[in-house]
């Protein structure tokens, strides 16, 4: 999710939203996620360990609706990536999708492809100077669309990024174009057998809750990222059969 806009606004500028999760329909907030399996068939047994509100876990769901608990939640496994980073901010990622990365990155290079970090992990008080700064740009409801509030963000989990062609002029970052790169046909193609999925996809935004963002992946492990690519599921949402996620409540 594009962090281009930082200008402080004044922390009024959030919305209020309660600190907690709010109910999962379907399932208690605290169900094992291999329950939450259509087939039952992608899940390694330690998953079963894990919980979908849970914040240590790559399976947490993180949307208008789910926030992170607690909200200025902090990763304590932070590791730096030494990839190419094509942007100012230290490339930052929980271990195991730090490590995911290194391998995709490494499996793109064999193939000629060169990815760059745009974003990962940010903090609470990142995110609430990114999110206040789009609000100050362009107000609340477009805010909204492209950026989480603070609490709210998958970047905060620590197991998001945001990519770009590293052969692309950086008129192309944090926009649709990045689809038709190299790095954004390769990562669209082969993110799964890395545990990454494109989080925000066309024609899904009343699901997601936001505009398609190609550049967006979300590490959720390879066991879940190749079972929503063999069914043809696009969104996390719709994988683990809970409602949309459009707005906050």
């Amino acid at each position: 999710m594009s962090p281009r806009s930082t200008t402080q606004a004044p922390a009024s500028t959030i919305p209020s939203t309660p600190a907690s999760s709010l109910p999962i329909a379907g399932a208690s907030a605290d169900a094992p996620i291999q329950k939450l399996f259509a087939t039952g068939t992608a899940a390694p047994a330690q998953e079963s360990l894990r919980s979908i509100a849970n914040p240590e876990s790559p399976l947490v769901l993180v949307n208008k609706t789910h926030p992170l608990t607690p909200v200025d939640y902090m990763p304590a496994d932070l590791v730096t990536l030494p990839v190419r980073t094509g942007s100012t901010e230290p490339a930052l990622l929980r271990a195991e999708a730090a490590a995911a990365v290194e391998r995709m990155f490494a499996a793109a290079a064999a193939e000629g492809v060169s990815i760059s970090i745009k974003s990962s992990y940010r903090s609470f008080e990142t995110q609430t100077s990114v999110y206040n700064g789009h609000v100050a740009s362009k107000g609340v409801a477009a805010a909204d669309a492209s950026s989480a509030r603070p609490g709210f963000s998958e970047h905060q989990s620590g197991f998001a990024l945001d990519i770009g062609d590293a052969n692309s002029g950086a008129d192309c970052d944090f926009t649709f174009c990045v689809a038709d790169t190299a790095a954004g046909k390769w990562v669209a193609a082969h993110g799964a057998d890395h545990g990454f999925v494109v989080r925000y996809p066309v024609g899904l935004e009343s699901t997601t809750g936001y505009l398609a963002e190609p550049w967006h992946l979300r590490y959720l492990g390879i066991a879940v990222a190749q079972d929503m690519r063999v069914r043809g599921i696009q969104s996390y949402e719709d994988y683990l059969g809970l409602p949309d996620a459009p707005s906050y409540k």
